[in-house]
């Protein structure tokens, strides 16, 4: 059923692509400093896309690491206040 769900979403997917590239074939002139450039408009779409995404998965990846960091430190200060000390030799804390 997932795998279904999955090729269907996939099919109407790229038929929305193919559509949408076929309604855009006019050219636009994008002039940035001394560069200038000609492309379709579907081109210059689905690129601009392209960079807002692995933006963004850069900057997941990065916030991902650094939580993952605070979650080691944190597990690191847990797990010493739950050992004994010389102060209360007795102490065991019971986690959940």
């Amino acid at each position: 059923m997932k795998q279904t769900t999955y090729i269907i979403l996939t099919i109407v997917t790229l038929i929305f692509i193919v559509v949408f590239t076929l309604q855009n074939t006019s050219e636009v002139r994008i002039s940035l400093l001394f560069w200038d450039i000609k492309t379709s408009l579907a081109l210059l779409i689905f690129s601009l896309f392209a960079l807002g995404v692995l933006t963004a998965i850069f900057i997941l990846t990065l916030i991902i690491i650094a939580l993952k960091s605070t979650l080691r430190k944190d597990e690191k200060i847990i797990s010493a206040l739950q050992e004994p000390n010389d102060l209360n030799p007795d102490r065991k804390v019971e986690t959940e």
